[in-house]
């Protein structure tokens, strides 16, 4: 079968079998190191470089390369095999140990099809409800593992092992001065931008474009290339609160793109989401992979081939708002003790008062006293309420003490960084970005056609953001700080100054207004087969329902539905189905 994008391929000399998907952007430079214009001869290209790099680097090549992939290699000489992503996850692979043989696939139901135990990881559903998405290493099987970002999987003589080949680092740097460091990011972002074009033809080359500082960056760095205008693509809604399309159509006017949008509805939505659900392999409950999916196809309805992201921005320079509140609940750890045990929280526990003002207090002091990863999480639907209250008791006794903090509290601890703000941008490349924000571009957009590239995530521009303080990616009460400094003269000011809004969609407006997905919502999750999995309680899920029709705060109970109701079309579609098919 041909593969779907050229970045798939397959090469094989006498030593080695090498398949990948891999996106490079420094192919030239790389094959300037093996110095063998035959070793990348043939239709593979990128696969016969990579030949050359191992015969001559062995696994040290993986670090070598800058773009995002995924590759396995056999070598029939040393009868050993190795497996690699990119240092974010862009790629990714997923793995099965049995006791005679190991399979690797870049999808999970690759793997299935063999015959291996689909038996469901109880500690990937807490994680799905928790983060609307399972963290790696785990997958939603038990006998199913993936690869982490920036790992090589390497098997040998029946023995395998995961060795870290590159990670993200903080404090590197000694720079302080503010204005050197906004000229060398804007540098390194218009070379990251650069490169990621490559020798792209630009009619076949765009930017998805949400009005956000991100998606405005590399559509104004790849309006300095003069190469035509920008084709750029942006999905609105109906629902004002959710459309962003007045900042996009800003950034587009600012840099004179070919601007193209499309309203979303809910019918949309229901059309697209058995797809969806599909393509996406494991549960995933972030509702941005709709918008996701018809940006992507409308730039494909386009004639563009490529789209280049503006994820990771957020990640790397501190553009979260959690960062912020964080920060405002920490500042209450730096009273002194004395004051805070000796006179404030024992005031607060006399006073009568349970609201306003000190119930306010009361509830700033507990959540600031919260150890740091579970202040940060805090409001995550499992760390805001009990999981024996919402799983079943047999399910519940599955997960035997398992927390969902474990995962993010091992991301924190094991941070090479010595500031706490660092640490918690750490655990968002590995949870928010490798493990929902990635798959939910990639996925989407390749379901349409679509190649995605990032360079937010070259490895320059990461490596750069490392070594800036800390102190100057959230400064006083200002997000981005060096990063807004470094391109207030490339940005409209509107976009600099906006909230964050981020990409999700107005589902809890749907599941009110639009009568099929409310029938559907009900129907699936208040039915006896969704209950009979023995994973949830019947009434937290009522509750939603009633807190969704009763409450202002609904969008927040429409987003936990949504996740609920994509895990059970999902192990509709893909558990369920199969089982039946084999019968």
């Amino acid at each position: 079968m041909a593969a779907r994008f050229p970045t798939q391929q397959i090469h094989e000399n006498p030593r080695l079998l090498i398949a990948c998907d891999a996106d490079l952007t420094n192919e030239d430079e790389l094959q300037k190191l093996i110095g063998r214009q035959e070793e990348v001869a043939g239709n593979a290209g990128t696969a016969a470089l990579l030949a050359g790099l191992y015969q001559r680097f062995g696994s040290g090549f993986f670090e070598k390369l800058r773009g995002g992939f995924s590759i396995v290699l056999w070598d029939r000489q040393e009868r050993k095999m190795l497996a690699a992503i990119d240092g974010f996850g862009i790629g990714r692979l997923a793995y099965h140990q049995g006791e005679k043989v190991l399979l690797v696939a870049s999808r999970i139901d690759a793997l299935t099809r063999s015959g291996i135990d689909l038996k469901v990881n109880p500690r990937c559903l807490a994680n799905y409800l928790n983060f609307s998405t399972n963290l790696a290493p785990e997958t939603v099987f038990t006998t199913v593992h993936r690869l982490p970002p920036g790992s090589i999987l390497i098997a040998q003589e029946g023995k395998t092992r995961i060795e870290k080949y590159w990670d993200m680092r903080y404090g590197t740097g000694g720079e302080t001065d503010e204005r050197r460091l906004s000229r060398e990011l804007e540098s390194v972002l218009e070379r990251a931008v650069a490169d990621n074009c490559r020798n792209d033809a630009f009619p076949g080359l765009g930017a998805f474009l949400s009005g956000g500082t991100d998606s405005s960056t590399v559509v104004g760095m790849m309006s300095r290339m003069k190469q035509g205008p920008v084709k750029t693509f942006s999905i609105g809604y109906q629902e004002q609160a959710f459309n962003e399309l007045e900042y996009a159509q800003i950034a587009a006017d600012r840099f004179k793109a070919e601007h193209h949008t499309y309203l979303v509805g809910a019918n949309d939505c229901l059309e697209a989401l058995p797809g969806i659900i599909r393509y996406f392999d494991e549960p995933f409950g972030n509702s941005s992979a709709i918008p996701t999916y018809f940006c992507a196809k409308l730039a494909a309805d386009n004639g563009v081939k490529v789209l280049l992201a503006g994820d990771g921005g957020d990640e790397l320079f501190g553009g979260n708002e959690r960062y912020l509140t964080d920060k405002i609940f920490a500042a209450y750890q730096d009273v002194p003790l004395l004051l805070r045990k000796g006179l404030i929280e024992p005031a607060l526990r006399l006073l009568p008062f349970h609201t306003g003002v000190f119930g306010k207090a009361r509830r700033y002091v507990r959540r600031s006293n919260l150890p740091p990863m579970e202040r940060f999480l805090s409001g995550q639907f499992l760390c805001a309420n009990e999981p024996r209250k919402i799983f079943q008791q047999d399910f519940f006794a599955e997960l035997d003490g398992y927390s969902v903090l474990e995962i993010p509290l091992s991301h924190y601890q094991h941070a090479s960084a010595r500031d706490h703000l660092d640490r918690l941008l750490y655990v968002d490349v590995k949870i928010t970005l490798a493990d929902n924000d990635l798959p939910k571009v990639t996925c989407g957009a390749e379901l349409a056609g679509i190649q995605t590239r990032f360079p937010f995530l070259d490895r320059a521009v990461a490596e750069f953001s490392g070594s800036i303080p800390a102190r100057l990616k959230v400064k006083g009460r200002e997000k981005r700080y060096l990063f807004k400094r470094a391109l207030r003269d490339l940005l409209p000011i509107e976009i600099i100054k906006k909230k964050k809004h981020g990409f999700g969609i107005p589902v809890a407006a749907w599941m009110k207004s639009n009568p099929r997905l409310r029938a559907l919502t009900r129907d699936t999750l208040l039915s006896n087969r969704a209950f009979g999995r023995g994973y949830f309680e019947r009434k937290p899920i009522e509750d939603l329902f009633h807190m969704l029709e009763t409450t202002d705060d609904s969008p927040y109970y429409g987003d936990i539905l949504w996740t609920f109701l994509v895990l059970e079309l999902w192990h509709r579609r893909v558990v369920d189905e199969p089982v039946r098919m084999a019968q």
